[in-house]
């Protein structure tokens, strides 16, 4: 049991790209010896504990000073609000810069320990009061909405970089994700504000989505299972954005597509977001491009009949090419 489970850490520490394949054998050993020393105290647990305990307090504090900076936000005034979100943003790198240098002083990982993960998402906070701080101050200034929130956005990505940089955490790659996301449509509206076309907001979601996956692949986000899972939502959510415009079938390609391309990756990587995402991608697009074809005449007892073969030969082929890939 012990050799299956030390087999099993060690997979998954290659897979996610924080073992060199070389190195295996060494390292089951290593982990074999650490799972004969016995179970785990108890002491890790209470620190889990105490974090969790610590992180819903802040969730307090953060909701009673919400409760009470609402009442009185239009009384500050713009310079006020401003103010108060850049010094908030402020406090907030501040605290987990340090934290993070604590940690890093004493030779730990800040992602291993709790200040660590604290600091990952204190300097998350700091890029979200950013952005809101810059948006409201570039509203006052520019007048424009949509290049406003393209350039609040794009503030709040930067000091979410730079956060990452300090402390590569999963929180603080979302950051990164959801403000570089807003920064798309805000992006396409403020230059063609007349089009009504969704398909050039899908693909590039996609491209974003594809970027995202590439940076993976290259170890540039150090949680690659993180970063593949972010990556293939965005994708996933690109492709299926053109089914809301006139031609409707570049989505149903698209998305066919993103699940050609998942199972090939997953082929090279063995990595479950891939394969999942190629069944998924396929069990959506199979539908939804008959529904379009037979002009809505399959009714919905048709619809549910598709989708649940097209999801059941997916899942099947998905097992198929996953035994292949393992055995």
């Amino acid at each position: 049991m012990t050799t299956q489970t030390s087999r099993a850490v060690v997979s998954g520490l290659v897979d996610d790209g924080l073992l060199d394949p070389a190195r295996s054998a060494e390292a089951e050993t290593v982990v074999q010896g650490a799972l004969r020393e016995g179970p785990v105290s108890s002491a890790p647990l209470r620190r889990r504990l105490a974090e969790i305990a610590g992180y819903v307090g802040g969730a307090f504090v953060v909701g009673a000073a919400w409760l009470f900076f609402s009442a009185t936000w239009d009384d500050l005034g713009r310079a006020g609000q401003v103010s108060l979100l850049l010094v908030s943003a402020a406090v907030l790198v501040a605290g987990g810069l340090l934290l993070a240098r604590a940690e890093r002083r004493a030779g730990a990982d800040p992602l291993d320990s709790i200040r660590g993960r604290l600091a990952a998402v204190l300097l998350t906070g700091g890029a979200a009061c950013t952005a809101f701080g810059a948006g409201i101050w570039l509203d006052g200034v520019l007048g424009n909405g949509e290049l406003v929130v393209v350039l609040a956005a794009l503030a709040g990505v930067l000091v979410a970089v730079g956060g990452y940089l300090a402390v590569p955490s999963p929180v603080g790659q979302l950051g990164i994700a959801v403000g570089t996301f807003v920064m798309i449509p805000s992006g396409l509206a403020a230059l063609h504000s007349d089009s009504q076309s969704a398909i050039p907001l899908g693909l590039l979601v996609l491209l974003l989505g594809g970027v995202w996956l590439g940076l993976a692949e290259r170890g540039v986000w150090r949680e690659r299972t993180t970063a593949r899972v972010i990556g293939c939502v965005i994708a996933f959510v690109g492709a299926q954005i053109p089914v809301a415009d006139e031609q409707a079938w570049v989505a149903y390609l698209a998305t066919a597509g993103l699940g050609a391309a998942a199972f090939g990756l997953y082929v090279g990587t063995r990595s479950w977001p891939y394969l999942a995402t190629g069944v998924i991608a396929v069990t959506v697009a199979v539908p939804e491009a008959l529904y379009d074809w037979a002009g809505g005449s399959l009714g919905a007892a048709g619809i549910l009949l598709a989708t649940g073969v097209t999801l059941l030969v997916a899942s099947l082929a998905g097992l198929r090419l996953r035994q292949e890939v393992t055995g």
